[in-house]
């Protein structure tokens, strides 16, 4: 029972990994850091794997081999091919639009320069705004994996903008009350510092 549970676990893993090397083929995955075709020579390696362990299982018990097992292995590929290219860079270039149209991204552009350095780092200032360049720079330079992060999915990116313009409008009306209260701490010195040598009368 156990070598027939065996044998059925193996025929589904070759079967379910041909049609993930399709579903790359044609679709595309969602890896943030490597290409389609990377992935789909994963998949063959694994193609290659399991119909060895058949021929390690069956040997020339010809009887026993699913029909999976016949189907050619797919080519292997250019590590670098990524499908549906064109959507992507579409994509892309939509959701440019969007981030430098966002009033919160405008916000933040138009008043980096009032928070110091440590703000700055405090609220993930400049990794949000690089979010935007990062992707201006990947459409020229014909970056798919990097442009695949943000076609399509632009939302989540938006929300970081967002996000980071409360923490900023946060700080900066903090900035605005320290004038008067560094003042008030200023005169309230002066004042004791007035009495306790006698100037105060």
């Amino acid at each position: 029972m156990g070598k027939k549970k065996e044998s059925e676990n193996l025929a589904k893993e070759l079967a379910d990994t041909f049609e993930r090397w399709e579903y790359l083929k044609e679709h595309g995955g969602s890896d943030p850091f490597y290409a389609d075709g990377g992935s789909m020579n994963l998949e063959r390696n694994h193609i290659i794997y399991y119909k060895q362990k058949m021929v390690e299982e069956y040997g020339r018990d010809y009887e026993k081999y699913p029909e999976i097992f016949y189907r050619e292995p797919p080519p292997e590929v250019d590590d670098n091919y990524m499908a549906r290219a064109g959507e992507i860079r579409d994509g892309a270039a939509q959701a440019l639009e969007y981030y430098i149209s966002d009033p919160n991204f405008l916000y933040l552009l138009a008043n980096k320069d009032l928070l110091t350095e440590k703000e700055a780092k405090q609220i993930s200032l400049y990794n949000v705004l690089g979010y935007a360049s990062g992707l201006a720079s990947a459409i020229k330079d014909g970056d798919l994996i990097s442009m695949r992060r943000h076609a399509g999915r632009p939302e989540g990116y938006l929300e970081s903008f967002a996000q980071c313009a409360t923490r900023m409008m946060k700080l900066i009306d903090e900035k605005k009350k320290e004038p008067e209260l560094v003042q008030g701490n200023v005169q309230l010195s002066l004042f004791q510092f007035g009495m306790e040598t006698g100037r105060c009368r």
